[in-house]
């Protein structure tokens, strides 16, 4: 049996459209093992969501990883306990993917370096910020081009931690997607890069001063609004409330805000701000996670 323990992630960042990526500590627990035949699959935390036949993301993922080496399949039994809600913009996608993959890869014989999974991962996801941190830990800087894809990582260092405030409801990734423009300003996305420069030399050199200007976007998050219709709200109390920073998770609709580590009361004081205004919202506090991935043969 392999037992593989992937973390949440946010994409994005705020000005990191498409590029940027934190580990949180929330996880999925995954456990995989060969049968004789047959495909068994169980969720400990039931979801209508999760398909329990070939469709399974986790089990899709471990083919994958077969196929690559050329390793004959028999029957499977898979696991899992997941503490990430799915389609809420938290990475349960990429969780499912980067379990599946290092649950393959160790049953075949561990002939995949992690720079092939992290390219499989990529493939199957359709882009790499969330994957790159389930897999590797910490805040990581995506790209791709022709030439193959990269990857730099910066473990976080001390000093902040994270609210994620998650909604009843929940967006379509597809759907959010649709909303962005095919084209946008060169005054845009100058501001972005520019933006999104200085975030990587705050998470590099542990100065948060200025977090709320860095993870400022022009690229994305105003036109997912329509989807996350109390985004503005919850952005602007977070900052009442005593936030460094704040942005939309991924494609939404959670939303993240940027704490100091000694941060005790924010929490209190965005449910207390959630139910006085009947916002359908849970808040809890998390940390980066620098480790990524874990595996384990049992």
């Amino acid at each position: 049996m392999t037992e593989v323990r992937v973390p949440a992630t946010t994409a994005n960042v705020g000005s990191g459209f498409d590029c940027f990526g934190i580990a949180l500590s929330l996880y999925n627990s995954i456990r995989v093992s060969e049968t004789e035949n047959g495909l068994f699959i169980k969720n400990h935390n039931a979801s209508e969501y999760i398909s329990r036949d070939e469709n399974n993301l986790i089990y899709r993922s471990v083919i994958r990883a077969f196929d690559e080496v050329g390793y004959k399949k028999r029957g499977l039994k898979i696991s899992q306990k997941s503490e990430i809600p799915m389609t809420r913009g938290l990475g349960s996608s990429s969780a499912c993917i980067i379990g599946g993959l290092m649950a393959g890869n160790i049953i075949s014989g561990r002939k995949l370096d992690t720079q092939r999974i992290f390219e499989l991962a990529n493939e199957i996801e359709g882009h790499p910020d969330n994957v790159a941190p389930a897999l590797f830990g910490g805040f990581c800087i995506s790209c791709t081009d022709n030439s193959g894809l990269y990857r730099q990582t910066i473990r976080i260092p001390h000093g902040i931690k994270f609210a994620a405030m998650i909604p009843h409801y929940y967006v379509a990734t597809k759907k959010s997607r649709k909303l962005l423009p095919d084209k946008v300003s060169l005054k845009d996305a100058s501001f972005n890069i520019a933006h999104a420069a200085s975030f990587v030399y705050a998470m590099s050199t542990g100065d948060f001063e200025n977090l709320g200007i860095y993870t400022q976007d022009r690229l994305h998050q105003k036109y997912r609004e329509e989807t996350v219709p109390d985004m503005k709200f919850v952005f602007e109390k977070s900052m009442e409330n005593g936030a460094k920073a704040v942005f939309l998770s991924g494609s939404g609709p959670s939303v993240i805000a940027v704490l100091n580590e000694k941060d005790t009361a924010f929490k209190d004081k965005m449910l207390k701000c959630f139910k006085e205004n009947d916002i359908r919202r849970n808040c809890i506090e998390l940390y980066a996670d620098n480790v990524g991935v874990i595996s384990r043969s049992l």
